[in-house]
């Protein structure tokens, strides 16, 4: 159903005067603060969701830390009961070494059961696997959460029809004025997300949803709380605007403050695949998992839609463009999001790609959050490489069955 809001039944959905606006975005942290203590573990700074006493205590129930990570092997594998798949997590490793990735994380889940199947890092420096338990700038990834929140809250769907006005890409004050002209443009929501339109998420923010209904999704799908139970994360994060323009960076995520892990964001992508419920990941097959519902069943068949257009269609169709003629990845169904940002910390540009791959026959599925950041000079990029990861996956997988007949 393609709902609209009536703007002259309620007022409150009109632009405030710049007074109004000023008094909610200081109020709104506050507000929100006080409504995480009911969901929430104590958020220290912003970015960190157990205080130092109680992040010992959650550490001292595992054997595992973060730095025992650093590097995946066979022995590290049985000695800490990991849910790793070794033939994945090496076949990744030397594709890192044949594409000479310069900063790279991927992480590999099965979403029905949260074991993490894949997680692999690497820095300049060589190595290092812990880095997918690390935070970065989430970019076009956010549009996860302003779609969900767009559907579920505001009640729009797939087929919901947004204008914009100049390019898609930037984002411009004057191209947040809802208006029509000869140089506006309609489209769906569902061509806006593949296109990765950020003006009309932008315009969902500002316009037509405000900024709680995206806190309050963000909060159910993840952000501020720890992805794992078994070792140290680093908990997803999202800024406090401080005006309209800067809610409209938050929505449709062009903006810096934003910071997502790979390990999340292969989390978020599992409650697509299981019609809106999302599963805790796990690294240690003895760990229990937890189904949480963060968006209606109606909101996740549309946003798997949205995401398989992407790929067909949209910012990621080129690195998928032949897949029909493949004998394994023919017989999946695959959706993506892509984001792009640039930045520091290492510097270069990041190159998001989150999504999955499910086999239509028997329902198997993998969901991948990957990160590469690119220098100067690269030679793969993250979309193609999880592309040949779902390949390696769902082969081995057909070959085993093959075997078994």
């Amino acid at each position: 159903m393609n709902r609209q809001f009536p703007v002259d039944e309620y007022p409150w959905l009109k632009r405030r005067k710049r007074r109004s606006l000023r008094l909610r975005y200081l109020l709104l942290p506050l507000l929100l603060v006080t409504a995480s203590l009911f969901f929430l573990p104590d958020i220290k700074g912003g970015a960190e969701i157990f205080p130092e006493r109680d992040k010992k205590i959650a550490l001292s129930k595992t054997a595992l830390c973060k730095k025992d990570l650093t590097r995946i092997d066979p022995d590290s594998i049985k000695r800490y009961n990991l849910t790793i798949n070794w033939d994945l997590q090496q076949f990744i490793s030397e594709i890192a070494i044949r594409y000479k990735l310069y900063y790279g994380a991927i992480v590999v889940m099965d979403p029905r059961t949260g074991d993490i199947l894949a997680m692999y890092g690497r820095k300049s420096t060589g190595q290092d696997c812990s880095i997918c338990l690390d935070t970065n700038h989430a970019a076009s990834i956010f549009k996860l959460v302003t779609v969900v929140a767009a559907m579920d809250q505001g009640g729009y769907t797939s087929g919901s029809v947004f204008s914009y006005t100049g390019n898609a890409h930037t984002l411009y004050k004057k191209q947040l004025i809802d208006r029509k002209d000869r140089w506006t443009a309609d489209i769906t929501l569902a061509d806006a997300f593949a296109h990765s339109n950020n003006v009309v998420f932008a315009k969902l923010g500002t316009l037509h949803l405000g900024e709680t209904p995206i806190y309050l999704t963000a909060m159910k799908m993840g952000f501020w709380k720890c992805p794992l139970k078994d070792v140290e994360c680093t908990p997803s994060t999202i800024f406090f605007p401080q005006d309209e323009y800067n809610l409209a960076e938050l929505a449709c995520g062009f903006n810096r403050q934003t910071k997502i892990s790979p390990v999340h964001a292969a989390q978020m992508v599992s409650a697509a695949v299981n019609n809106g419920n999302m599963i805790t990941p796990r690294l240690i097959r003895s760990e229990e998992v937890e189904h949480t519902q963060v968006m209606s069943e109606e909101a996740a068949h549309h946003l798997t839609y949205m995401m398989e257009r992407t790929v067909r269609c949209g910012t990621v169709a080129k690195a998928f463009r032949h897949i029909g003629s493949d004998r394994v990845l023919r017989d999946l169904t695959i959706g993506g999001k892509s984001g792009s940002i640039d930045g520091d910390e290492p510097q270069g540009r990041r190159n998001w790609f989150a999504g999955y791959a499910q086999n239509r026959t028997n329902g198997e599925a993998i969901t991948i959050g990957c990160l590469l950041i690119r220098d100067r000079y690269f030679w793969i990029e993250a979309d193609t490489l999880a592309r040949l990861v779902m390949r390696h996956y769902f082969a081995k997988t057909l070959n085993n069955v093959a075997q078994s007949n």
